[in-house]
């Protein structure tokens, strides 16, 4: 047997193909996790953490123990990074893009992170004045400026690639979730205008609407982000936003830190239960 078969062997032991690349994945992503608390970045707000569960949030900001990442969810989410590369690839070859993402950062609410992709205003109007002039910065170069100019003359695209049956949910306007995620994103950058961008992961249907600038739903974000780090400075929780049978406590990372810890098995059996009664 060679030696390389041999250290295949020795790591996956009699695991079929499938079952090695979810391995492999999950491992990896257990390395990554472990990365993130090393180098200080569990203590940093995430823009995409808008809007959802705050004790979720301050669990993880905190360093606390999630639950491990399948391999297979893994893969989902690298998908929903190739819809991020496929649809910037596109708007570059369309001639509409600014950058593929923007610098996020704010001392005070402590972000740090990125936005989707920048584009050209193609709804300007000749007549439509300019607005006040904003600078953004490359995420990869600190010092390096992507666009310098009106605020008016660019909109900001935040990709979603979800699932049929969410997709048919949407009607007239975008999850709220996102909306907020857009107005973070307005009051960093200056951008005033955006795009939430949903692409239905079986059909690869698209909808798309546009977000305006809401001072109102800007302080709203701020102050429950304040919230939240007020919270994490303290090493308290916030009040559970959900019960153990909710679609948002039953698949969240921190579940079993959250309610009485239960096998699948377990948790399936109370959820059959409760829609029975």
């Amino acid at each position: 047997m060679s030696k390389k078969i041999k250290e295949i062997k020795e790591r996956y032991g009699d695991l079929d193909i499938v079952d090695m690349l979810h391995q492999f994945l999950t491992e990896g992503n257990a390395e990554h996790q472990k990365q993130r608390i090393a180098e200080g970045k569990i203590g940093k707000f995430y823009p995409s953490s808008v809007g959802k569960c705050k004790r979720a949030v301050v669990y993880q900001m905190l360093g606390y123990p999630a639950k491990p990442i399948k391999g297979q969810s893994v893969l989902i989410l690298d998908n929903g990074t190739s819809f991020h590369n496929r649809m910037e690839d596109i708007f570059e070859r369309m001639g509409i893009m600014i950058a593929p993402e923007l610098s996020l950062k704010d001392e005070e609410l402590r972000i740090s992170g990125r936005s989707d992709a920048i584009i050209w205003n193609y709804l300007k109007q000749e007549d439509e004045p300019d607005e006040e002039e904003i600078v953004l910065y490359d995420p990869n170069e600190e010092d390096k400026v992507i666009y310098k100019g009106p605020s008016n003359h660019i909109l900001i695209v935040e990709f979603k690639s979800i699932k049929n049956k969410n997709f048919e949910k949407l009607k007239t306007k975008p999850q709220s979730k996102h909306i907020m995620q857009l107005q973070l994103y307005f009051y960093l950058t200056g951008i005033r205008r955006g795009i939430v961008w949903y692409e239905n992961k079986n059909t690869q249907e698209i909808k798309t609407y546009m977000i305006e600038y809401d001072e109102g739903l800007i302080q709203q974000v701020k102050d429950d982000i304040q919230d939240i780090l007020n919270h994490v400075d303290r090493h308290a929780l916030p009040e559970k936003e959900g019960n153990a049978l909710d679609v948002m406590c039953r698949y969240c990372d921190f579940r079993n830190l959250c309610h009485v810890p239960l096998s699948d098995e377990e948790w399936l059996d109370m959820y059959f239960e409760d829609e029975a009664s």
